[in-house]
């Protein structure tokens, strides 16, 4: 009888056991389906009062706060959280709090020390790319220049245990193929160069005017030729004529540019052999005139303007035309200086003649005959010259006539 009613209590425990097994698992069954349909927990609930949840992320801090700001700045307002000078904001301060989770990251800005050669910058900044940090301390980076951290000794003086440090590239004056180059680097010899410009270094292709180990220094100057036959294409110029008209109108040796020429442009293409930076032969394959160059045209003073006291009279005696009065006074003045009877031992009188060429024209008085000796030098000037302005022409080119 004892051992039934033992018997039977296990059994009403076993029953209570599994209803409340039973009921644990219609409980979490019922939570699961409720989560199933309804959104999920872990997002916030939508805000229908006009706020949004906005998150701050100041360095190694978050702040989370619910708030109605409608921009960046009044955010951090509402939040009491204040800017300093060189801080940075993401969003900008005018952009607005536009989601239901909104992210503000504040960058802080702290003293930093960029060196240049030999000045030295201490900036205060947000940026945290090397780049960055030197362009807010109002230095200029060019092409190839690098940054570099270090340490930096002298902690007394800055505050800084590190230093952006600007290396700043090498310019290499570069002649390649013919055309002139001017290029940056960091490369430490000639052959590092080369290959980060992806210039082929083979002997047999390119010729290098210096050592391929030799080191870069700034400004460093040297060529590249092809080895070889090589066909080069090449603009260059062609050269404008000129045309000379002389104009009796305008004083001698005036010139004046009536129309200016113009240089003309070509493009030519050339089989050139070279060895070793050395131009063996050149030969012209094709030429296109790509401009036609323009003809200068010019006008050249003729005119001689007579000076008083130049024997207008002799002249007119002698039936010289007017308009030869100028040519005739230059000849004259500068073989005789107007003297009837000069004489170098070998010409004679006024032109310079031959004595017996004066003597058979004025006879044995011809030192006293300017007339005369005129009406012989003005058939010499015309049968000789065919004119005075051709004598004198002659005479301005050579010294004589």
């Amino acid at each position: 009888m004892r051992r039934m009613r033992g018997n039977l209590s296990l059994l009403l425990l076993g029953f209570l056991l599994v209803g409340l097994l039973f009921a644990v698992i219609l409980h979490q069954f019922s939570l699961g389906a409720f989560a199933t349909s309804s959104e999920n927990p872990s997002e916030k609930p939508e805000s229908t009062d006009g706020t949004h949840f906005i998150s701050f992320f100041d360095e190694d801090k978050r702040i989370n706060v619910r708030s109605d700001a409608a921009t960046v700045r009044e955010a951090l307002i509402r939040a009491d959280i204040s800017l300093n000078d060189g801080d940075k904001v993401e969003p900008a301060l005018d952009e607005p709090v536009a989601s239901e989770d909104f992210n503000i990251n504040i960058y802080r800005a702290r003293d930093m020390l960029v060196l240049d050669g030999r000045r030295r910058v201490h900036v205060k900044t947000a940026s945290t790319n090397p780049e960055s940090i030197v362009t807010d301390a109002g230095i200029e980076l060019l092409e190839a220049d690098r940054v570099q951290l270090i340490p930096y000794n002298n902690i007394l003086e800055s505050g800084n245990v590190l230093a952006y440090q600007v290396v700043r590239a090498k310019v290499v004056h570069l002649n390649y193929y013919g055309q002139k180059l001017d290029l940056r680097t960091q490369a430490t010899t000639v052959a590092k160069f080369l290959s980060e410009q992806s210039i082929d270094t083979n002997a047999d292709k390119n010729w290098v005017s210096i050592p391929l180990d030799s080191k870069i220094t700034d400004q460093i100057s040297f060529a590249i030729q092809p080895q070889g036959k090589q066909t080069i294409t090449v603009n260059e110029t062609v050269p404008y004529g000129e045309t000379v008209t002389q104009d009796y109108d305008l004083s001698y040796g005036q010139r004046q540019v009536t129309r200016a020429g113009v240089v003309g442009e070509k493009t030519v293409t050339y089989e050139v052999d070279m060895r070793d930076g050395v131009e063996l032969s050149r030969v012209q394959i094709s030429e296109i005139v790509t401009k036609q160059p323009v003809t200068q045209e010019v006008k050249v003073g003729m005119k001689v303007n007579l000076p008083s006291g130049s024997h207008e009279d002799w002249m007119a005696a002698a039936g010289i035309s007017p308009s030869d009065y100028g040519y005739v006074n230059f000849i004259i003045s500068h073989e005789s200086g107007w003297r009837t009877n000069a004489s170098n031992g070998k010409y004679y009188g006024l032109y310079q003649t031959k004595l017996t060429t004066l003597t058979n024209a004025c006879g044995s008085d011809w030192a006293n005959q300017p007339v005369c000796q005129l009406q012989s030098a003005n058939g010499y000037a015309v049968s000789r010259y065919g004119s005075w302005a051709n004598a004198y022409n002659r005479w301005r080119a050579q010294g004589w006539w």
